[in-house]
């Protein structure tokens, strides 16, 4: 049985999400959800970049990924099929793919523009259901990727926030998303954030964010003291991670998405 993982911005409180499955039921009643968060920010793109190729590549060879963040619903955007190294991907080419792209090399990029692929009545709101959902489930019993139009020559590629180097001490990054928990998570990678003490042959690390400033970092949430104080680690997704023990660091500390992290070397 095929895995259809879903990745939206749609919430779980609409009908949305419950939709899209019976449409693909419809076709593949045998197929298998994997909700990976219907959570992320409304039509915030760069952080469905994130948690999408921070996601992936946890599921078996196979398995289909549709992802639908899609502030450009009903415009000239394109609909779209991949496959990447094993995985299939389905949803808009507004970017939302990037950093699949830079894990995996894309193969077999296709327009969706077969029919057949899709429901008979096509809303301009709601490409999810009529498009997406049936392409996702019309490829999870075997159609082939060829058949559904034709080739494109690459994915659009999003700008996103690459860390910053703005002097030999300093990586400046930021907050890309805010777990249930109220941890930050930032795109500041733990390999890069070792590579540059080594060059700099450093073992002190402060972490300044505007309003506030950590001394080190940790190795896990339970080596904190104090459970108000700001702390840092490397999280699950192996980047900076800014945290309070047994507590919500965004709402005590104001935290937010696009918010700039730095981290200083002494």
């Amino acid at each position: 049985m095929a895995i259809i993982t879903l990745t939206t911005d749609f919430g779980i409180t609409d009908p949305f999400v419950g939709v899209m499955k019976g449409v693909m039921l419809s076709i593949n009643p045998s197929a298998r959800f994997v909700d990976i968060t219907h959570e992320i920010e409304p039509q915030n793109i760069k952080q469905a970049v994130y948690v999408i190729s921070s996601s992936f590549e946890y599921f078996p060879a196979g398995s289909i990924h549709l992802c639908v963040v899609d502030p450009g619903v009903g415009s000239e955007r394109k609909p779209l099929a991949f496959e990447a190294e094993g995985h299939f991907f389905v949803g808009p080419d507004n970017g939302i793919f990037t950093e699949v792209a830079r894990k995996r090399k894309p193969a077999q990029i296709r327009e969706i523009t077969n029919p057949a692929y899709m429901l008979e009545k096509i809303s301009a709101t709601f490409h999810g259901r009529d498009i997406f959902a049936p392409s996702a489930a019309h490829l999870s019993m075997g159609a082939p990727l060829e058949s559904f139009g034709p080739r494109l020559a690459n994915l659009k590629s999003m700008d996103l926030p690459w860390e910053m180097r703005p002097s030999p001490n300093l990586l400046v990054g930021e907050i890309i998303y805010i777990d249930q928990f109220g941890n930050a998570i930032t795109n500041l990678t733990r390999a890069l954030i070792e590579k540059t003490a080594r060059e700099l042959n450093s073992s002190v690390i402060k972490v300044e964010l505007e309003e506030a400033s950590v001394d080190g970092i940790l190795p896990h949430y339970s080596a904190a003291g104090d459970e108000d104080t700001l702390s840092a680690t490397f999280g699950s997704w192996d980047t900076l991670e800014l945290f309070v023990k047994n507590g919500d660091a965004a709402l005590l500390y104001g935290l937010e998405t696009e918010t700039d992290v730095r981290i200083r070397f002494l």
